[in-house]
């Protein structure tokens, strides 16, 4: 093996432009080309939000899918397991995309993230040695009750498909002693087996020199990048704004950030924060602005005195990293993995998290102290050059891919799934038709509300299938209705035939092989 020139390819259900610039989207982009640059050959396997479509990036080369099962019969899965139906919408998708790669020319080594399963069906297939790089799994979520998460069997699964995944790669990576730690304790596996490989930044883009994207005036500005969820603690930073506009009365605050539905009863936190900020009378001290493509955020980070990430919990949030890059004094919270990052005292400000008394204190010093604001400005900078410039973080990823491509010579013999690869979305659709069939049946047989909901849903989008369908099972009656052992009349036969072929017609025209088949 040449270390020096990996076929490497980079499995992610994020990446720029189309799923914007989430922390997976931002990580995936930033250590593909970071390998690029350093000689490897990258490409890039991720959905498409429109079109499927491949484009060359400076070099990677990047592979935009539809999500496999974008439309189907599968409600009564998609109802009972409403979130972790994404599994068999994403995966599948990058799966397909994978193996076609691979047979063209395989690839050495697949990074992939825990999160949402993406790794799963290249674990279980064992086509090539899989690294997974660890953001945060849902068994956290379900543990801190993230995003309304619960320990319901729908989460839980969830939960599960990612630990299979985790368990099966060749090895871990975690961009925070913090995140590996809990996942060691989840997996019940020794803290060592995870490599600790800090997020990568591009500091050339991301540098203190440069356009701002704010007019200088007489305000101290204070920014916030992120999604506007209960995680990133963004209700806490608005909690202190009231405080830090009475101490330090031309302080204004730029918040950044789509909009969520992880609200109380999932309602718009966005909404909610200016509710807040209306009864507070603050809100000409506040802006909201919606998400800010990449090459544009270090024009806001320039434009910031002080830039606050008041994170719940958070491995390790790229808009302190950015921030720091750009030569921003950040104020982050002790949850997680910032610490990691910044050091308190030295190249940022740390309190609690949780503590909106805290981040307003902290923010106040900062404003009324320039000097201060200064030191920590160049620290924040020379710590990001010393230690996160994405080439570097490449170079050390490529130890762990050649770690990795050791242990999977060694394991290769021996894959959870032993039948042609290619047969393994097929299995995935039967699977999943019949857990759907075992729904339906069980409703059918208990619920005539869902029988008549079911029969109504039949006339109004389908209505000659159906009444084919009763015109059938009346010629039939005479017979016995179903039975494998009568020779029925020519026209009974050729009835059903017509109503088969309709089936698989309904089933090929939604793109299946064997998902989508409608109960007679």
């Amino acid at each position: 093996m040449n270390p020096n020139s990996l076929r490497i390819c980079i499995l992610s259900h994020e990446y720029p432009p189309d799923t914007g610039w989430g922390g997976i989207a931002t990580f995936a982009y930033h250590l593909a080309h970071g390998l690029v640059e350093i000689g490897h050959e990258v490409e890039v396997i991720t959905l498409a939000k429109d079109e499927p479509r491949e484009v060359i990036d400076h070099g990677v080369k990047v592979h935009h899918v539809l999500p496999y099962l974008k439309e189907t019969d599968l409600g009564l899965i998609w109802r009972a397991m409403p979130y972790s139906r994404v599994i068999f919408n994403w995966a599948p998708a990058l799966w397909k995309k994978l193996l076609e790669r691979h047979q063209t020319r395989p690839f050495d080594v697949i990074d992939a993230p825990e999160l949402l399963g993406d790794a799963i069906l290249p674990t279980i297939g064992k086509i090539a040695p899989i690294v997974i790089r660890l953001y945060t799994p849902h068994s956290k979520f379900i543990a801190e009750r993230f995003h309304n998460a619960s320990d319901s069997f729908d989460h839980q699964f969830m939960a599960m498909v990612e630990r299979v995944a985790m368990v099966n790669a060749e090895a871990i990576t975690s961009p925070s002693l913090d995140l590996a730690k809990f996942v060691a304790s989840d997996l019940n596996i020794p803290l060592n087996d995870i490599t600790l490989i800090a997020n990568p930044i591009d500091a050339v883009k991301f540098n203190p020199e440069g356009a701002k994207a704010i007019e200088s005036s007489d305000t101290l500005k204070v920014l916030f990048v992120g999604r506007l969820e209960e995680r990133k603690g963004i209700g806490y930073l608005v909690q202190a704004i009231p405080d830090v506009v009475r101490a330090v009365p031309n302080a204004h605050f730029y918040i950044i950030g789509d909009d969520t539905k992880n609200g109380p009863q999932q309602t718009s936190v966005l909404d909610g924060l200016k509710q807040f900020i209306a009864k507070a009378n603050c809100q000409p001290n506040v802006t909201f602005i919606n998400r800010v493509p990449l090459d544009d955020l270090p024009k806001y980070y320039r434009s910031a005195d002080v830039c606050v990430v008041p994170s719940l919990y958070d491995n390790s949030p790229y808009t302190c990293l950015e921030a720091m890059s750009c030569g921003r004094v950040v104020v982050g919270t002790t949850s997680g993995g910032i610490g990691e990052y910044l050091v308190n005292g030295e190249s940022g400000v740390l309190v609690e998290a949780k503590d909106a008394s805290a981040i307003a204190q902290a923010v106040i010093n900062l404003l009324r102290n320039q000097d201060e604001r200064r030191r920590l400005e160049v620290n924040a900078r020379q710590r990001v050059m010393e230690k996160f410039q994405r080439s570097e973080i490449a170079r050390r990823t490529t130890a762990l891919y050649g770690l990795a491509i050791d242990r999977f010579r060694a394991r290769q013999e021996s894959p959870l799934y032993t039948r042609d690869k290619a047969r393994m979305l097929a299995d995935l659709d039967d699977m999943m038709t019949g857990l759907n069939m075992m729904f339906h049946k069980l409703l059918w047989q208990h619920s005539y509300r869902y029988r008549v909901a079911t029969l109504l849903h039949r006339i109004r989008t389908r209505p000659r299938l159906f009444v084919a369908e009763l015109m059938l099972k009346a010629l039939k009656a005479p017979f016995g209705g179903e039975s494998k052992n009568v020779n029925y009349p020519a026209l009974v036969v050729w009835l059903e035939k017509q109503i088969s072929a309709k089936h698989q017609a309904i089933v090929d025209a939604a793109g299946l092989s064997a998902v989508g088949q409608i109960e007679r």
